[in-house]
């Protein structure tokens, strides 16, 4: 009996011991928001909302075909699902997930020194460019004057970061969602998500090197204060083993979040439906 008992004290002290080597290799939640906080991505999320909203109302297609009811339904959903704060706890779990605390210990060092906070600055400009047609025509412009060793480099900062490959995440999986909340709310069966997204996903290709073309031209005007010294030194963090975990694990948080908040549509869209033909047949 007491061996049994110290073979089971044993193999609990082993089992105990793995957990905290398991949670000792993840980030804390405040770490994943110091990244969130500090990378620029909390101010962005503020950003997704509002263009949701203004993808169904200014589009007839959508808005055309539905009732007061039906729109205002829709909106709701999108602004509750795609809310800053709930966008803000889906990332900070995918990041716990994703990113090493050795990983994550570069990418704060590198967002905490005085360039990185400097590029972050820049890059918080870049949603005012890309919406401004007259901007984007400037920083085409300038694209376009560029020396030759200037343009590569933004070239080869895209690729590191993936920014061509995780501004098409963002794009589909936003599409998904108006989609997804737009057909739930006008037809009578909500469609299959894996479906909706198969077909979207066949445009992929085409969406990667549109967006690649429009954020080569946002480099260059976001990045034109830049020393090419600085620039070379942003590049090497981004091809960096740690540079590099870090923006995948950044593009799939966002990834997870935004694909969550399109089935939270789809979810409160059908809640909705399903409450009004329980009213109608009362």
């Amino acid at each position: 009996m007491l061996k049994s008992i110290r073979l089971l004290l044993l193999s609990t002290g082993l089992v105990l011991a793995a957990g905290h080597a398991a949670a000792a290799d993840r980030i804390s939640a405040e770490t994943a928001e110091a990244i969130i906080q500090k990378s620029g991505m909390a101010a962005q999320l503020d950003d997704f909302g509002p263009s949701m909203r203004a993808g169904i109302t200014t589009n007839p297609e959508l808005a055309g075909k539905m009732t007061e009811e039906q729109l205002g339904s829709l909106i709701g959903a999108f602004e509750s699902a795609y809310a800053p704060a709930r966008l803000s706890a889906g990332i900070n779990a995918e990041l716990i997930r994703q990113l090493k605390p050795a990983v994550a210990k570069d990418a704060l060092s590198w967002l905490e020194s005085e360039l990185g906070a400097k590029i972050t600055a820049l890059e918080d400009t870049a949603t005012a460019i890309a919406i401004d047609p007259e901007k984007m025509a400037e920083a085409q412009k300038l694209l376009e004057r560029l020396p030759p060793r200037r343009a590569e480099r933004y070239i080869a900062l895209m690729k590191s970061t993936g920014a061509d490959e995780a501004g098409a995440q963002i794009a589909l999986n936003s599409a998904l969602g108006v989609a997804y909340g737009a057909a739930t709310t006008l037809g009578s069966t909500p469609p299959q998500l894996d479906d909706l997204r198969k077909e979207l996903e066949a445009g992929r290709p085409q969406m990667v090197e549109a967006l690649g073309n429009v954020y080569i031209v946002l480099f260059a005007s976001v990045y034109q204060s830049l020393p090419e010294s600085e620039l070379d030194q942003y590049l090497a963090f981004a091809d960096s083993a740690s540079g590099k975990a870090y923006h995948k694990a950044v593009s799939a948080a966002l990834d997870a979040a935004l694909g969550d908040a399109a089935k939270e549509v789809g979810r409160q869209i059908g809640e909705a439906g399903r409450a009004r033909k329980t009213q109608s047949d009362a």
